[in-house]
């Protein structure tokens, strides 16, 4: 599990895609550089969907981890 400390976290248990990509990017829009955005979801399309799409808009996402049903994305804000 990496030890970076969120500045923002995103719960999205329950919710379904794409409204995850969507919601995580409309997240970081509001964030500053350096900032780190923790996104949590229990949806496996996500996996791919959400580290694809920060990236396209250039995040650069630090961590993908999966803890039991639930899957734990860092994502940070480009300085």
């Amino acid at each position: 599990m990496s030890q970076a400390k969120p500045n923002l976290s995103l719960d999205l248990r329950g919710e379904h895609c794409p409204y995850n990509a969507i919601a995580t990017l409309e997240t970081l829009e509001t964030m500053q550089p350096g900032q780190l955005l923790e996104v949590v979801t229990d949806c496996s399309q996500s996996v791919h969907g959400i580290p694809e799409d920060a990236k396209a808009k250039g995040y650069n996402c630090l961590a993908v981890e999966q803890h039991g049903p639930l899957f734990r994305f860092l994502i940070e804000v480009p300085r």
